[in-house]
């Protein structure tokens, strides 16, 4: 149902046979289903529709954290229970794969038993065993479906050394509130190098297919630190696997968060016609229920319906899948945001089954909502195949940088491999404004303010610095005081004056009373307002710099 404002839906969607739907009189509890409902994806046909290998050397270290609302007092031996049925390898707490705390951290006390969100406890824990045998699980139960205990949990994961954290709940994005999410996603969901999934919900393109839903996309999916999942339909005709977009699955542009570098960058993008937006999602996989996973929860949900195998989907299903590969392929690497890692093998063969066919719902002719080659919205990149599409990139290389000197305010062109990942320009300490031309070309601005130092650029994969430093041959390092009236000498420093350097406060020109290469004496004149201090050099070093702050009179 829709969730109640600052409040979390579960994704799950539960399959139920038409001819045995519950009257509205049945019982809370009945007998659990003693068997698993044939002609649904099992462990094993997950693995092989997705490629996985059974095992990694890097798994065993791998603590994979689902986070839910409320407790499920059954979800250890529920699970012991799929993994008999699977031949899976137990996993208990006793021998320390499973461990369940509450959103502080703690064993007790736990939080009320809910019957639904014991049934998504069950589908997230289930998951996450079934595609990585060997990773540690831990369940971390929130109070309740409050937005904040949801993020109280998060942190708790985090703290507890969960090396990927899964989120298989949703919560309408609503703009009006916009300070409120951005807070809570710096606060909970902004963890560098661990990574952090979340379903894309079920209710369409923007939440259209569900009555009453706020149309919009869904939280913690829109975060650009996440990996947003979507959903597919997943089907094999003997021989091959195929999907297609599950019409129940979220995708839209955010109304809240700006698009991470590397989704805007990724080829097809503009098609979504989010423009500077972040769109949902980012991969998919399985979703559909009627595609669905056997799944065991013998605790009732309290609706009538029967206890024990069941069908579940819903993208519920489809972020723990992906969730779980991450963890198979040895978590996040160091890499601060794992998206990134995703999306530095788009388009490479073989990396991601390209979901191609189908839509949730109706955008006209953009690719929010329909299926396309490359990225869309509704299945992202497509659904990744082994293991090939968690492993990140090599750091960039810089290869070097022309001219080695100039004025600040000039452009400076930085060579090297694979540039289209970087993320910030940086002369010394000091960030540049840049333009990535190709993969191994971009141009900088040498900023105001610079003085000798290292270039170095910063990607999602690392940081690469120069081996020579850029010498700047007209800068304004500095001055002082930072404030004064009219006729208040001011010292400025830096590198490249003369004799004959102009001084402007915020335009206005300045006596010089004083000059040497490194620094430079002015006094304030009455028309000075606040804003740079600029230095004007006529013959060589020609030009106008700049100061980095502002002087005020």
């Amino acid at each position: 149902g829709t969730p109640r404002p600052l409040a979390a839906a579960c994704t799950a969607i539960r399959l139920v046979p038409a001819a045995s739907a519950p009257a509205a009189s049945a019982p809370a509890a009945s007998a659990p289903a003693a068997s698993v409902v044939p002609g649904f994806l099992t462990p094993q046909d997950l693995h092989a529709a997705y490629s996985l290998p059974a095992e990694t050397p890097s798994a065993s270290k791998q603590t994979v954290a689902v986070i839910d609302a409320f407790d499920d007092p059954t979800a250890e031996a529920d699970l012991g229970v799929f993994d008999e049925r699977f031949g899976l390898p137990p996993c208990t707490a006793a021998g320390g794969c499973f461990r369940k705390v509450n959103q502080e951290g703690d064993a007790s006390p736990l939080p009320p038993v809910q019957g639904e969100w014991a049934g998504e406890i069950s589908i997230d824990v289930q998951m996450v065993h079934a595609i990585c045998e060997s990773c540690r699980v831990l369940l971390v139960e929130a109070n309740s479906e409050e937005l904040t205990d949801l993020a109280a949990a998060v942190n708790a994961a985090a703290r507890a050394g969960a090396t990927v954290i899964n989120n298989s709940y949703m919560a309408p994005e609503e703009p009006i509130l916009a300070s409120f999410f951005t807070e809570l996603n710096a606060s909970a969901y902004d963890h560098p190098q661990r990574v952090m999934t979340a379903s894309s919900g079920d209710c369409g393109y923007l939440n259209e297919a569900c009555a009453g839903m706020p149309v919009g996309t869904n939280f913690p999916a829109g975060s650009p630190d996440v990996v947003a999942v979507g959903g597919t339909s997943l089907s094999d005709d003997g021989e091959t696997w195929t999907s297609t977009v599950w019409s129940g699955t979220g995708s839209g542009c955010s109304g809240i968060f700006t698009a991470p570098a590397w989704q805007r960058d990724v080829a097809s993008f503009s098609a979504t016609r989010c423009g500077s937006e972040r769109s949902v999602a980012d991969v998919s996989a399985d979703g559909d229920p009627n595609t669905g996973v056997d799944i065991y929860d013998s605790t009732p949900e309290g609706n009538g319906e029967p206890a024990g195998w069941t069908v579940f989907g819903g993208t519920s299903v489809a972020a723990p899948i992906v969730a779980a590969e991450f963890g198979l392929a040895g978590g996040a690497h160091h890499i601060a945001y794992p998206a990134a890692t995703l999306y530095s093998h788009a388009g490479e063969a073989g990396a991601f089954y390209d979901v191609v066919s189908g839509s949730n719902g109706s955008c006209g002719d953009a690719t929010s909502c329909e299926a396309a080659v490359g990225y869309d919205g509704p299945s992202g990149l497509g659904s990744p195949l082994g293991l090939a599409a968690f492993s990140p990139p090599e750091v960039p290389a810089l290869a070097g940088f022309s001219p080695t000197s100039g004025i600040t305010g000039s452009a400076v062109s930085i060579e090297g491999s694979d540039l289209g990942t970087v993320s910030e320009v940086k002369f010394g300490e000091l960030a540049a404004e840049f333009e990535v031309l190709s993969r191994e070309r971009l141009e900088a601005t040498v900023p105001n303010g610079a003085s000798k130092a290292k270039i170095s650029l910063s990607t999602p994969f690392g940081v690469v610095t120069s081996k020579a430093k850029f010498e700047p041959t007209l800068s304004i390092v500095s001055f002082s005081p930072q404030h004064g009236a009219p006729g208040k000498v001011v010292t400025i420093e830096g590198v490249g004056f003369e004799d004959s350097s102009g001084v402007s406060f915020d335009g206005s020109p300045a006596r010089v009373d004083g000059a040497s290469p490194k620094k430079l004496t002015a006094i304030v004149p009455s028309g000075a307002a606040t804003g740079p201090i600029s230095v004007t050099n006529a013959s060589a070093p020609a030009g106008t710099v700049f100061s980095a702050g502002s002087f005020t009179p």
